[in-house]
């Protein structure tokens, strides 16, 4: 059972594909508006698609947009909607074919600082962070430094207005938003002898209600870990 990964703009996604999009994300999660989750999909601009042969497993939405910070121009490629079918997690086609997509992005402007911006509402996305990087944030071993800070916290105030929570990072659910259902990704006492799924849970405590932590990564060679650079 191997994936196999399209990268697609989002305006070259037919009726069908979309319904299967939609038709997986409710089954992994609850309050998935069909109507929400379109206009979500149109805010995009690319959308990576996991196949197994013909039947759609799995994709992630993606949009990159400018914004200036403390006198430079940065890139931010805000990843959207993502899921993978249970029966194939720990496959890394997924991550691969976004690390080919930021490095198509780099090597367009390479002298612009380009970074990931993430909201978590499952460990399991979480754990891609330091699975990819070196360093990002937050992050239970390292403080948060004032650069990436301030930019995460403008980025997600903007973004998100009111919902984002400055003072713990995380993205407070809306009334009936999306939240992982029963039996996905749940916490027992194994995987949180893992530090960074238990870091999580103390910063995200309400993911299950839907909340999320809002994350940030420098996309960058010199930070990505040695076997992802070997994989893309």
């Amino acid at each position: 059972m191997k994936l196999e990964s399209k990268t697609i703009a989002v305006s070259d996604v037919r009726p069908k594909c979309a319904a299967q999009m939609l038709g997986l994300m409710r089954a992994h999660y609850e309050g998935v508006p069909e109507e929400q989750f379109l206009a979500d999909l149109r805010a995009k601009q690319w959308v990576i698609l996991l196949y197994d042969e013909n039947r759609l497993c799995g994709f992630s939405t993606q949009v990159v947009f400018d914004f200036p910070h403390e006198h430079r121009l940065t890139r931010i490629l805000f990843s959207g909607d993502t899921i993978i079918d249970k029966h194939y997690w720990g496959s890394l086609a997924l991550p691969v074919a976004w690390g080919r997509l930021m490095l198509s992005l780099q090597s367009t402007r390479p002298d612009t600082g380009l970074f990931w911006l993430l909201t978590s509402k499952g460990y399991k996305t979480y754990r891609f962070l330091p699975v990819f990087f070196h360093e990002f944030y937050p992050c239970y071993s390292t403080p948060t430094p004032a650069f990436e800070w301030t930019l995460l916290e403008r980025i997600a105030s903007q973004r998100f207005g009111e919902r984002f929570d400055a003072a713990t990072g995380v993205l407070r659910a809306a009334p009936g938003a999306q939240r992982l259902r029963e039996g996905v990704a749940e916490l027992d006492e194994r995987r949180l002898r893992d530090p960074h799924v238990a870091f999580f849970q103390r910063q995200n405590p309400g993911h299950s209600h839907g909340d999320e932590l809002v994350c940030l990564a420098r996309f960058h060679p010199d930070n990505l870990k040695p076997y992802i650079r070997r994989q893309l």
